[in-house]
């Protein structure tokens, strides 16, 4: 059994997130052959992609909810055998129907997986140990999508290869079931009986609010400009897809830089009230400078970079403040399950909007969503709360 908040408890929970995100983008490279297979339309095909992502937007405060519950240690392993079972139900599948099945599977697996593995980060962590930890889990998404997109893009174009995209990953989530028996449990003192009522108590909660929406504007404005980035790149400059891939995927270099960062700074003793109003002015300047039309090509691409170094940043410091903004420890997990929720409507909603901004004269729309969404998600954090919980707050005990 690991020892609650020791780094290999929280290597592993990291583990689950990074490996969770890719039940979303395992199917992105290989859309347009399972496409061919069960001759989906484009609505279809993006709902393949979209439906993992979809169940948690929907369910994650009820699933954060049932974490608090019967526990985070159950709710990882049994989310394991949910991925595993989505996976195995998509690789044999032969019809449309059996294929959206096997990804509503991996959805609830998705879903379990990251509301619990961050609920028990929060739980088994305090002080500097947690901020470093939480700022580390904010990178899992962009670790997640550039991982997947590397290890599954060489099965594109092979046929009846796109199935192992989820045969590989099935084998991966049995792993990790198993390797969910070692990490911590709760202690009977740590997990009251719950019921379905205590809800209410996240929902009439302030601070679980701004904590949320501001990290549902982040995630709009990043996923939207990240997802359109290699159309855009490719119809202002008449670069190749490869380049303006290849452009992506540094600039998802510099997200990971700036999520790591931000429990870092805090633990330096920097303030979060700097550290947030610094990463959002680069967060605007980059993203401002992405799409002024004066911008070139070279600009374009410091522009993303430095917009992804600011968007990680915030978001490593958004999930700093969740604990905090909890009404209690019971109910960490449906407080992580409400700022899941908020994230992943702005994960649906960001990329059509930044799209359908694309026609000419659309770059001053797209510089209208820029400002009011880095604005917005700066703004709703809950930074006199914070000051005041770090002020109260007892020196961690060594782990």
């Amino acid at each position: 059994m690991m020892r609650p908040g020791s780094w290999p408890s929280l290597i592993l929970l990291y583990l689950y997130g990074v490996v969770a995100t890719s039940l979303v983008t395992q199917s992105v490279p290989v859309i347009a052959d399972m496409a061919k297979q069960f001759a989906l339309g484009s609505a279809a095909s993006g709902w393949v992609i979209s439906v993992p992502s979809l169940v948690t937007a929907i369910a994650a405060v009820f699933g954060g909810w049932l974490i608090d519950r019967v526990g985070d240690k159950r709710v990882i392993f049994a989310g394991s055998l949910f991925a595993l079972a989505g996976n195995v139900i998509v690789f044999f599948s032969h019809t449309g129907g059996v294929l959206f099945t096997g990804r509503l599977v991996e959805g609830v697996g998705y879903l379990s997986l990251t509301v619990g593995a961050v609920t028990m980060m929060m739980r088994t962590t305090s002080g500097p140990r947690r901020a470093v930890a939480l700022g580390v889990w904010a990178s899992h998404t962009a670790v997640g999508v550039g991982l997947t997109l590397t290890i599954i893009a060489p099965l594109a174009g092979h046929g009846q290869a796109w199935r192992w995209a989820f045969g590989g990953h099935a084998v991966l989530m049995a792993l990790l079931a198993i390797a969910a028996v070692f990490l911590p449990g709760r202690t009977e003192n740590d997990a009251p009986a719950r019921k379905l009522a205590d809800i209410w108590a996240v929902l009439k909660s302030l601070p679980p609010y701004r904590v949320a929406l501001a990290s549902g504007f982040s995630a709009f404005i990043q996923t939207g400009i990240m997802n359109a980035l290699t159309v855009y790149l490719t119809a202002s400059f008449g670069v190749s897809v490869k380049t303006a891939a290849g452009v992506g995927t540094i600039a998802e270099v510099f997200v990971v830089v700036g999520s790591l960062s931000a429990g870092y700074l805090l633990k330096a003793g920097v303030r979060a009230r700097r550290i947030g109003v610094t990463a959002g002015v680069i967060t605007l300047a980059g993203g401002v400078a992405l799409y002024l039309p004066a911008t070139g090509f070279a600009g374009a691409c410091v522009a993303v970079c430095v917009f992804s170094l600011g968007i990680g940043t915030v978001n490593g410091l958004i999930w700093t403040f969740v604990p905090g903004a909890a009404p209690s420890t019971e109910t960490l997990g449906a407080t992580s399950g409400l700022v899941s929720q908020a994230t992943y409507l702005g994960v649906l909603l960001g990329p059509p909007a930044i799209f359908a901004s694309f026609f000419d004269g659309g770059w001053v729309i797209r510089l209208v969503l820029v400002i009011v969404a880095v604005v917005l998600q700066v703004v709703l954090l809950p930074f006199a709360a914070a000051a005041r919980t770090r002020a109260a707050r007892t020196p961690e005990p060594s782990v």
